[in-house]
């Protein structure tokens, strides 16, 4: 059974240098903007990066019963949290949402060996160890989509207000940001295998 890994947790995608995780170095990942927050930003950019688990209790501003396209699904796994973009929400028909349809990133599975070295292009063991301890899956960096998830999965939820959504950011836009982006991160690890 896949153990799935989701995102990092917010507390670990704040903009500290260390993560809260196992004490792990995580820096250069959050630099990066491949966790799930890194998304979030993007969609939302008035989206509050909390600091401590209280400052992530306090991202509920709405009653899960109450998601509406637009909102942030919020995650919680266990040892990591994770957050979503709303997409689409399905309602019964007495109105109660059941499932929602969210865009994310780094939703995935542990990251392996394998696929350390062949996306990362590093034979570093301590590297691989420090990326699976820092939250980085198979999807890190990734947009990705799943569809009808369960409401009851959702642990709280937290809306901006209207004015604060993005407004003309199409799908087409979004891809050639993330393609924009993975260049640059690949230019990052060319210049500091370099150096």
């Amino acid at each position: 059974m896949k153990r799935i890994l989701c995102a990092v947790t917010i507390v670990t995608a704040c903009w500290a240098a260390n993560s809260f995780a196992l004490n792990c170095d995580c820096g250069d990942w959050m630099n990066k903007g491949g966790y799930c927050v890194d998304y979030i930003k993007e969609r939302i950019a008035v989206f509050p990066i909390p600091q401590n688990t209280t400052e992530i209790a306090a991202l509920k501003n709405k009653p899960v019963t109450e998601i509406s396209e637009g909102d942030v699904a919020i995650f919680n796994f266990s040892n990591y949290w994770h957050v979503a973009y709303v997409e689409k929400v399905y309602r019964d028909q007495n109105g109660t949402a059941h499932s929602i349809d969210v865009s994310e990133m780094n939703f995935g599975d542990r990251l392996t060996r394998t696929e350390f070295k062949t996306k990362w292009k590093s034979m570093n063991e301590r590297e691989w160890q420090r990326a699976t301890c820092c939250g980085v899956t198979d999807q890190y960096d990734e947009l990705s989509y799943r569809k009808n998830v369960a409401v009851n999965t959702v642990t709280q939820v937290w809306s901006p207000d209207p004015e604060d959504t993005e407004t003309a950011d199409s799908p087409k836009d979004r891809g050639f940001i993330n393609k924009v982006k993975e260049v640059f991160n690949r230019l990052a690890v060319l210049v500091e295998r370099v150096l």
